[in-house]
């Protein structure tokens, strides 16, 4: 009864939040449009000010679903003149629904949807938890290093999801008394670690194509498979071991007795020896991994081929080589491959080129940028932590990847007007992101422990405090140290 409560009191807070936000875009929207010309916009800028005000809103309160908000310029943008199907403003429009990062995050998801059916993801997860024994302090480190690494090769949201079920095997076999704390803990490692394995490649998380797809088209930067590892790599290299020594301590876990794992090689037995379709999404992984780990020695010779290419070529391999050619069966078929598409995020994406590209052109980001040149008077690492902290804060009411398709254009042309390198503050922008560790709505792995209710949303704030600083201590350190001083990324 009190759960039903709680579950009901949770609907009813979100339907009240989409409604005022429903409300407030459009007003906003409006007042925008109508109100006399800001000096220094142009009608032009005025017209796109307004519609990414109320996408932002949109996004940021769920008001409508979020892929329905991206398709937003599609409608409004012709509407009100600001482009047309020739974009005759100079500003591009359908284009960005088809750039070809959103070919990457589609032949990723092929490539996703091909290690869960055949469960070799799970293989992966299980084999490392089994690696690491029976102490209280080993297991979560293993389901920590589990976690991680399978979010590294698909979505964050997919291993947290893989996960928890055998997370909560475990909890089911041990004592009441023990396992109050050793609960919690476990059960929170794996969105925490699913969120900073998914910020080491590109194909973690969704948050990672949108800012590279919209840093491509604002700056004319690519950033490619191995450029990203630069950036995102050691972020998770260092705060790995970091979460696992903090959730150890937060909830004394080296102080508990051994406990029974056997339920882990149970299931990884179950499994028995790889099947055929295990083995050919084993081979297409490790031929991608390495394509996009050594193209830079490659590329010259076949200077067409991107990160996008190989992507393409997961997608046409998972669907033509077969597992059983007489029987038709293959890696994946063509309708369970286009059925479990990642259209949300790949429409996502285009919506945030989209307005990030009319936020730009039409004046709008200079504009705010020169209500902000006061900037310019700090030290630049004052700069990124600030950026850092505000993302930070305000990633946790909303999803990440939706902070990151708003701000990204509005940093870019600050970063002009203050005379920083733009980049810098974008990359700020997109590592601070992934530090929602305190509430669901922060990042979908969140959302998905959430539910399991194992926790409640006060073991979520007070172990994700903690996380937070850490995060925010560290970050401006690896940022100004190691992204932008021994890397030379943004410099």
């Amino acid at each position: 009864m009190g759960e039903a409560k709680v579950k009901s009191s949770s609907i009813l807070g979100d339907f009240k939040v989409r409604k005022i936000g429903l409300i407030a875009g459009i007003i906003a929207f409006i007042i925008i449009l109508i109100m006399p010309t800001p000096s220094g916009l142009t009608p032009l800028g005025q017209k796109v000010l307004a519609v990414s005000v109320m996408m932002i809103v949109f996004w940021m309160t769920e008001a409508i679903p979020i892929p329905i908000t991206a398709l937003l310029p599609i409608l409004l943008y012709p509407l009100l003149g600001i482009t047309g199907s020739k974009g005759q403003n100079g500003i591009q429009l359908f284009t960005h629904y088809a750039y070809p990062t959103v070919y990457l995050v589609l032949g990723v998801g092929f490539l996703a949807t091909a290690m869960e059916r055949w469960g070799l993801h799970r293989r992966i997860a299980l084999s490392i938890v089994m690696k690491v024994g029976n102490k209280p302090n080993r297991i979560i480190l293993g389901f920590i290093l589990a976690t991680a690494v399978v979010s590294m090769w698909m979505s964050n949201t997919t291993a947290t999801a893989m996960m928890l079920p055998v997370a909560i095997s475990i909890i089911m076999t041990m004592d009441k008394e023990m396992s109050a704390g050793f609960k919690k803990a476990l059960v929170l490692s794996i969105p925490y670690a699913a969120t900073m394995g998914g910020l080491a490649t590109v194909i973690g998380t969704t948050t990672n194509p949108t800012g590279i797809g919209i840093i491509q088209e604002t700056l004319g930067v690519e950033l490619d498979f191995l450029e990203w590892l630069k950036i995102g790599l050691p972020f998770t290299i260092v705060m790995i071991p970091l979460m696992w020594i903090y959730m150890v301590k937060f909830y004394k876990i080296d102080k508990l007795n051994d406990i029974n794992v056997d339920v882990v090689k149970k299931e990884y037995e179950a499994l028995g020896p790889m099947n055929k379709g295990e083995k050919l999404t084993s081979g297409i992984f490790i031929v991608s991994v390495l394509l996009w780990v050594t193209r830079s020695l490659w590329k010259d010779y076949v200077p067409f081929a991107t990160d996008e290419t190989i992507a393409a070529g997961i997608a046409i391999a998972t669907m033509v080589l077969a597992v059983d050619y007489k029987k038709g069966i293959y890696v994946l078929s063509g309708k369970e491959a286009i059925s479990k598409a990642p259209l949300s995020t790949m429409l996502l994406l285009g919506g945030s080129m989209a307005m990030g590209n009319a936020f730009t052109d039409a004046g709008c980001a200079e504009w705010v940028a020169g209500n902000l040149t006061a900037l310019s008077n700090m030290p630049q690492i004052v700069i990124i932590i600030a950026v850092g902290l505000v993302t930070a804060l305000l990633t946790e009411v909303t999803t990440n990847a939706v902070v990151v398709a708003s701000f990204l254009p509005v940093l870019a042309g600050i970063g002009r007007a203050i005379g920083m390198d733009p980049l810098q503050l974008m990359l700020t922008c997109m590592i601070a992101s992934n530090f929602a560790f305190m509430l669901p709505p922060g990042t979908p792995p969140n959302a998905i422990a959430y539910s399991s209710g194992a926790f409640e949303v006060s073991d979520l704030m007070k172990a994700g405090l903690g996380l937070k600083i850490i995060g925010l201590i560290v970050f401006p350190l690896l940022m100004y140290f190691v992204t932008f001083g021994i890397f030379n990324v943004g410099m």
